[in-house]
C-alpha cells in the first residue's frame, strides 16, 4: 500500500464511574466509555494541513478517502484495527497524516480514536488550535482512567487521547501496565485506533507502540531524509507488520 499526498494498579475508574477490575492480567470491563470533553473545532482554529477536517480542496482530501476506504477493506480480511503512524524523523508531516486519516475514517462511519503517543514534541493539539488540562501523561501518572483524557472532537467524529507537552520519561509511560490497561480498556469501543508516534530515528518510542498494534504506516516526506537514514528507520520496524508508506508532500 502506497500513497503519495500533496502538499501497574489493582483497579481504576471508569468514565462511568464503575470500577475495572484486573484480575489474573484480564481487564474486566463494565459499560462504555464516555470522552470526558466534547470540542466543536473551529475553522479558523485549523492548521491548514488538516485538508480532511473540510472539502475546499477536494483534490487534497481524496488521498485520505482513498487510504482510509483501503484500510477499512482491508480490515474485513485480516486483523487490522490498531494502526501504528510512523516516521523517520520530526518535520515528515506524521501527525496532520494521521488526524487527516482518522477525520477521512470518520466521515466512512468508522469510529475512531487518535492516540498522541509522540511524548518528544506532540503537536495534536497545536494543529487542532486548543488545549486541554489532562492528557495521556498525566492520566498514565495519576491512573486516571483513560475517558478523564478522552476530547471528542466535533464536527469531525472521532476522539482523541492528546498529550499536552514532552514527557521526559516516555518508554517509561509506553511501557506501563496502566498505558497497557489503558489500551486495553479502549480497544473494543473503536473500530480504529492510531497511534502516532514519536521518530523511529529519535527515540525507541514506535518499538515500543508495536506490541499493541496491528499494523505500521510509514510516512515519508521525500527530499527531508536520506536513503541510510530511512534504512535504518525502516530496520527498527518489523517488516511483518509493515502495511504501507504514505508520502507525504509529493509532487505528483
Amino acid at each position: 500500500m502506497r500513497y503519495a499526498l500533496s502538499e501497574p494498579a489493582s483497579e481504576a475508574v471508569s468514565g462511568s464511574g464503575e470500577m475495572i477490575r484486573v484480575d489474573g492480567g484480564a481487564v474486566q470491563l463494565r459499560q462504555t466509555i464516555y470522552p470526558a470533553r466534547e470540542v466543536d473545532l473551529k475553522q479558523g482554529w485549523l492548521d491548514p494541513r488538516l485538508v480532511a477536517f473540510h472539502e475546499f480542496d477536494l483534490q487534497a482530501v481524496a488521498p485520505y478517502n482513498r487510504l482510509a476506504i483501503s484500510l477499512i477493506s482491508a480490515a474485513a480480511s485480516r486483523k487490522l484495527k490498531r494502526v501504528l503512524i510512523a516516521s523517520a524523523q520530526h518535520g515528515d508531516g506524521r501527525t496532520s497524516v494521521t488526524l487527516n486519516l482518522a477525520a477521512a475514517l470518520a466521515r466512512a462511519r468508522q469510529s475512531v480514536l487518535v492516540v498522541e503517543s509522540d511524548f518528544l514534541r506532540p503537536s495534536a493539539l497545536r494543529l487542532l488550535g486548543f488545549d486541554v488540562e489532562t492528557g495521556l501523561s498525566e492520566a498514565i501518572a495519576k491512573n486516571l482512567a483513560p475517558s478523564r483524557a478522552l476530547v471528542w472532537l466535533q464536527p469531525t467524529g472521532f476522539n482523541l487521547l492528546p498529550t499536552r507537552a514532552q514527557a521526559e520519561n516516555s518508554a517509561e509511560l509506553l511501557a506501563s501496565p496502566i498505558f497497557e490497561m489503558m489500551m486495553r480498556m479502549l480497544m473494543p469501543e473503536f473500530d480504529f485506533i492510531l497511534f502516532d508516534s514519536a521518530p523511529l530515528l529519535a527515540a525507541a518510542d514506535a518499538s515500543l507502540l508495536q506490541s499493541h498494534t496491528d499494523a505500521t504506516l510509514l510516512v515519508i516526506r521525500p527530499g527531508r531524509v536520506s536513503t541510510s537514514q530511512m534504512a535504518k528507520a525502516v530496520a527498527l520496524l518489523d517488516e511483518d507488520m509493515l502495511l504501507g508508506a504514505v508520502l507525504n508532500r509529493a509532487t505528483v
